[in-house]
């Protein structure tokens, strides 16, 4: 009999509550994060994360530059990029070589586009503390949001000492700055949580229904951070109504039996073929390609006043 045969119907929590949460933290990370974390999931977390970030003038400049960057031309590819490195923190934690090296790679990256490409954007280091903070808060949020059993006192030890770990391997080139410097809005922050919102909707929904899928990922975004970049929210009873429907659905989804021991969509992903993950890749250009008119015809004409905006009206 195989290890998932002998594995029980809800293995997961058993093995979480056997752990010791100082010694073993990166194992409950693993155990608590990644194995629901599949395309989908991965997705919408990156959908309801990323904006959360994008309130400083600079942040908005170093993503969408002057022309939308990569969450216009290469939407699908940068999340699935943002979340590979993600997923590879979360398996293998700060102990593993293989999270140091995409660390690594994110700080060399970062140091190149702060040196040549959009300079006084990178390294701030409340950006690194906010995001690491985010990252950390984002499981216990989304549990909150919907009603759903939160935490328990060892996975909050456990994603603590795993980000404070993390925190330590992160590079900054503006240890002085401060958030409260930031400034006014940048119209730049509202494009891109829009793009990344519709790119959620437009990956996943038909398109006849890709405006539920906008609808779902706004309900469960924070209020005040979609009014702080100045991107369009639900109604309050939109919000209340989806966040009803979805709480039911994954409640419904806590009575599933836990995948088997291993079954892990991140490492089948890491174990498909070259030709495969070339057929991957290349499924998310021709993606790309058709999401850019796509967000460009329905936001151009939305603020006329805004060049940024009006600048769309060339991707079609």
């Amino acid at each position: 009999m195989t290890e998932s045969k002998k594995a029980p119907y809800k293995w997961i929590a058993a093995k979480i509550e056997s752990l010791d949460p100082y010694k073993n933290y990166e194992e409950i990370v693993r155990l608590t994060t990644c194995y629901q974390a599949n395309d989908f999931m991965n997705n919408l977390i990156y959908s309801i994360t990323f904006p959360q970030l994008m309130k400083p003038e600079w942040a908005a400049r170093a993503i969408w530059r002057e022309d939308g960057g990569k969450v216009l031309h290469k939407a699908t590819v940068r999340c699935e990029d943002s979340e590979y490195h993600n997923m590879t923190w979360l398996f293998y934690g700060p102990s593993d070589k293989r999270c140091l090296d995409s660390i690594a790679y994110v700080n060399n990256l970062h140091a190149r586009l702060e040196a040549k490409v959009t300079p006084g954007c990178y390294g701030h280091n409340d950006d690194y503390v906010y995001t690491l903070a985010s990252a950390a808060l984002i499981g216990q949020r989304f549990a909150t949001t919907l009603g759903l059993p939160r935490l328990t006192t060892k996975q909050k030890i456990a994603t603590h000492l795993f980000w404070q770990e993390m925190s330590k391997h992160f590079e900054s080139h503006h240890p002085g700055a401060r958030e409260e410097n930031f400034g006014p809005p940048d119209p730049r922050s509202a494009l891109i949580t829009e793009s990344v919102w519709e790119q959620f909707a437009f990956r996943f929904f038909p398109p006849g229904l890709r405006w539920l899928g906008r609808v779902t990922v706004v309900s469960l975004s924070n209020p005040q951070h979609i009014r702080d970049v100045g991107a369009t929210d639900v109604h309050p009873l939109t919000r209340m109504v989806v966040l009803w429907i979805l709480s039911w659905v994954f409640w419904l989804l806590l009575f599933a039996p836990d995948p088997p021991p291993g079954e892990v969509p991140f490492e089948k992903q890491q174990a498909l073929s070259k030709e495969e993950k070339k057929l991957r890749l290349k499924g998310f250009v021709e993606e790309d390609k058709k999401f850019c008119p796509y967000f460009a015809k329905a936001y151009m004409n939305k603020r006329p006043d805004c060049p940024y905006y009006v600048k769309l009206k060339e991707e079609l």
